[in-house]
């Protein structure tokens, strides 16, 4: 049986018929923008828009544009007055009317914009990323070359053909060179452009929306792109928290009405001289500043209400002293008489900026709907028709030592909350396990969720104390947390144990992964006295392997991703082995033969040599451009070798975990992303069909193609990889092809051991192997028939492994692995079984707009299995309790997620 939820809004209920024939309302959703379903998309990106007039038409008309652009400035050289006529009475009056009812038509035709791409489209450019401290400044440059611009117009810009002539050379010279050296629109359009503040300002909420086609796949080269979400850009960028990235935006639309006005009223002034004039306008703009942020600190009116109002008010002012001018233009060249016309301008202008002022309202509390600020949809309705909202709560969390001060949803993580507010803090399984976040509480520990056992280990195992906790497993639930990300060590010490087997004097662990380091620190907490060996073959101490995929596009390297403090060895007693290699295991003598010659005796041996990627059996894997992604090396010889080549294309096959993770890294570091998928759906062992095509979708939108059912049979290149044939035939050309498509246990040394292995190292409950004292644990232990390869299972497997290993007796316990999909832009986790039977019950709530799904799988009114994307903290912990304690689910708790208020899954939770 499966049950669907429409998708819905919490807490509202369904309309009454007569609401929902009422044409007024229908008419005025529709002019708002308010979406009164649900089910729509409130911030499209531009492949979800209808596409109406073919790409090879507005390729036409930008040759055409770009003609028409050379040609004014032919014309302002050879025949100035009509040159600077055409400029400046139709141009100049017509462009803010374009931009501001249709912005995408400008951005699809503009001549700067297709003198900035000719270098991409031509493959000669070099695309380069614009450095952060440049990438930063662009807008205020943009700014200041506007505002230059304009007000030469008062030192004879007007009148000087040549000199304008030179300007527009030199502005359409300027956008090609940027695209020439940097990536996508990054160098121009996004960035530098003089018209960028107006486009921003005026494009936000756009009459006629019209996808844009320059860009074929999104390249992630500009911060909240307008061309990648049109409606989304402009208020993603003043609620940025960074002030650097929002204020500029907000200084711009302050000046922009005493700029507008102070230039038509001084312009008037034939006899004040220049010096005069500009300073007179300085006054203007410092006013109008003043007055903006008057109004910020003084009334309730949002930041964005503020801008969009100064920037309505800009327009209305420039037609006020524009309109006479454009029709003394129509004039000129159709002879005819209109004065008149001016006033229909003038009041066309003011009714279509109040019903913009209008929509952009709307877009904004739409925007903080959707980014989890506001609780409630935007809808038209009376307050009758609403039922009573259960109540949301709202948590604080303050960021020290600056003391920020940031709102969440109750339920949200601190990593989720610090990630989401740019602290510095490095994110890793998430689960509590790697020890990549842990942050000092300094007040309010109380209104956190309690510590489970694997956190507390993790968090001992760190040497930090009782006011540490890992950021990942905090939740929020109620009131103000304090927090500082830089936690303190513990002065607790846990007592010597004085009962342990003093026969044991060497205990070797081969592998450094989580496994081995959890391992040796077992063995150390049961045994105070032995020699614990670490023997590992990478050269760096245990690092987050869940964060490796930053290496690929970060340019960091391996600052933040180590996972034991410096001198975690040498307190513990640990002699490690690092960058060494254990070629030989001796059973019968219990010995470690090493590469370096060395011997290591030991009494008890744990095997965690971990898993290494699984090649695909693929002609060409050889070729350089080709590789795999399972060490910190691996990544970092990948950004090595895009920068080296000058990569721009990528082929992962793969469509896992590691397969997506690694397709968003690559993208992320500016290449052209192709995801191979053999099976016919992305997450197939994950997640159910419709959440995989959601991920798909995601995946689209962010400008990462996917391609099911598609199998690479050999990679091609004369030397290095110059593309991917597939089994059907088709070739996909790229620079680098990566396989993620699984991992292999490394078992080959126990093997020729003689230690008994299948896909891994056989073992028991008690994670021994089939030879005395011998264990494994981790992904290469194959336990029960199967290698998990998930760090909380390692962890749990090593300390099993090294409390037997003492003499104790400990069995693993039952695995309810989750799943969880990191980095990659949006949120999904599943856990237990989701694939339903014909004898289960399936609740689920779909919501593609925000987009959220939620799905949960019972069985006899039992929670086994759920999964969850997009944004639910408190849905996700809830559901992850239910389903590992098997929570029971009453009639009435079934109704209410079935009507989409999955807030009763943390009250079931709660009485667990």
């Amino acid at each position: 049986m499966v049950i669907h939820a429409q998708p819905s809004r919490v807490a509202v209920s369904p309309l009454t018929d007569a609401a929902r024939r009422s044409p007024v309302l229908a008419v005025a959703e529709r002019v708002l923008g308010i979406d009164s379903t649900g089910e729509r998309q409130l911030f499209p990106t531009y492949t979800e828009l209808p596409t109406k007039i073919p790409l090879r038409v507005w390729q036409v008309i930008r040759v055409g544009s770009m003609a028409g652009y050379l040609a004014v400035i032919a014309m302002l050289f050879v025949r100035p007055a009509a040159g600077l006529f055409a400029f400046f009475h139709v141009i100049v009056p017509l462009f803010p009317l374009l931009i501001f009812v249709a912005p995408g038509v400008w951005r699809n035709i503009c001549p700067l914009a297709a003198a900035n791409q000719i270098p991409r489209v031509l493959g000669f450019g070099r695309d380069r990323t614009v450095p952060d401290w440049l990438r930063n400044r662009s807008y205020p440059i943009a700014v200041l070359l506007f505002f230059g611009i304009v007000a030469a117009r008062f030192s004879g810009l007007d009148d000087n053909g040549t000199a304008m002539g030179v300007v527009l050379g030199a502005v359409v010279a300027v956008a090609f060179a940027g695209g020439a050296v940097f990536k996508g629109k990054s160098g121009w359009c996004s960035s530098f452009c003089p018209l960028l503040p107006l486009q921003r300002a005026y494009g936000q909420t756009p009459l006629l929306t019209v996808p844009n086609s320059h860009c074929p796949t999104c390249v992630g080269c500009a911060k909240n792109c307008y061309d990648f979400k049109p409606r989304a850009a402009y208020q993603a960028d003043l609620a940025d928290p960074d002030p650097r990235w929002s204020a500029p935006r907000k200084l711009f639309a302050a000046a922009l009405p005493g700029f507008v006005l102070g230039f038509f009223v001084l312009a008037a002034r034939l006899d004040t001289p220049q010096p005069q004039k500009y300073g007179m306008l300085s006054l203007f703009v410092l006013v109008s500043v003043g007055v903006f942020f008057a109004l910020e600190g003084m009334s309730a009116l949002s930041p964005p209400t503020l801008t969009i109002t100064c920037s309505a008010a800009a327009l209305n002012i420039f037609y006020w002293f524009s309109a006479p001018a454009l029709v003394s233009t129509l004039e000129q060249i159709t002879d005819l008489h209109a004065l008149w016309l001016r006033w229909p301008i003038t009041a066309t202008i003011a009714v279509l900026t109040l019903l913009w002022i209008a929509r952009t309202r709307v877009s904004e509390l739409q925007f903080a709907y959707t980014t989890g600020v506001r609780s409630e949809p935007i809808l038209l309705r009376s307050p009758t028709l609403r039922a009573t909202p259960r109540s949301v709560t709202g948590v604080q969390v303050r960021f020290e030592p600056h003391g920020n001060l940031v709102t969440a949803d109750a339920g949200t993580s601190l990593l989720e909350i610090a990630e989401k507010h740019e602290q510095p803090i490095e994110a890793g399984c998430r689960m509590g396990i790697c020890g990549s976040d842990p942050v000092a509480v300094l007040d309010g520990m109380s209104n956190l969720s309690p510590p489970e056992q694997d956190e507390l280990d993790t968090l001992q195992r760190l040497g930090h104390g009782r006011s540490t906790r890992m950021a990942c497993r905090a939740r929020v639930h109620s009131g103000v947390v304090r927090v500082s990300m830089s936690p303190e060590p513990g002065v607790e010490h846990s007592e010597r144990p004085t009962r342990y087997d003093r026969s044991i004097g060497s205990v070797v662990v081969i592998g450094n992964g989580i496994a081995g380091v959890t391992a040796a620190d077992f063995i150390r907490r049961g045994h105070p006295d032995c020699e614990i060996h670490i023997v590992g073959q990478e050269p760096h101490s245990l690092y987050n392997r869940m964060g490796i995929s930053r290496l690929v596009h970060g340019r960091s390297a391996m600052v933040g991703l180590h996972l034991l403090p410096e001198h975690w060895n040498a307190e513990h007693g640990v002699t490690a082995w690092l960058n060494t290699v254990a070629t030989r295991i001796d059973l019968r003598s219990q010995q470690v033969l090493l590469g370096t010659r060395e011997t290591l005796r030991y009494d008890r041996l744990i095997l965690t040599m971990g898993a290494s990627a699984d090649v695909p059996p693929i002609d060409g894997l050889s070729r350089p451009g080709s590789f795999v992604l399972r060490k910190a090396e691996d990544a970092m010889n990948i950004r090595a070798y895009v920068q080296e080549h000058g990569c721009r294309r990528a082929v992962v096959a793969g469509g896992g975990l590691l397969g997506l993770e690694a397709a968003v890294a690559l993208h992320r570091l500016g290449l052209r992303v192709t995801v191979l998928e053999r099976g016919a759906r992305l997450l197939g062992r994950h997640v159910d069909p419709r959440c995989s095509e959601l991920v798909a979708d995601q995946f689209a939108k962010a400008g990462i193609e996917i391609s099911t059912g598609a199998e690479p049979a050999h990679v091609c290149g004369p030397s290095a990889v110059t593309g991917a044939v597939l089994t059907d035939g088709r070739v996909l050309p790229c620079e680098v092809f990566l396989a993620a498509t699984g991992i292999r246990p490394n078992v080959d040394l126990a093997r020729d051991a003689g230690v008994p292995a299948a896909h891994g190292v056989l073992v028991d409950d008690r994670m021994q192997t089939r030879v005395p004292d011998v264990f494994a644990a981790g992904d290469v232990a194959e336990h029960a028939g199967r290698v998990l390869g998930l760090w909380p299972t390692a962890a749990e497997q090593a300390r099993v492994a090294a409390v037997n290993a003492l003499g104790g007796n400990s069995v693993v316990s039952p695995q309810m692995p989750a799943m969880i999909l990191k980095d990659v832009g949006f949120d999904l986790f599943s856990i237990g079984r989701t694939h339903a039977t014909s004898r289960d019950q399936v609740i689920v709530v779909d919501r593609p707009a925000i987009p959220s799904y939620r799905r949960l799988v019972l069985f006899e009114d039992r929670v086994i299995g759920a999964v969850i994307l997009g944004h639910h903290p408190e849905n996700r912990t809830a559901v992850q309790k239910a389903v590992r304690t098997g929570t029971m689910l009453g009639a009435p708790a079934q109704r209410a997620l079935r009507a989409g208020d999955w807030g009763v899954m943390g009250e079931v939770a709660a009485t667990v």
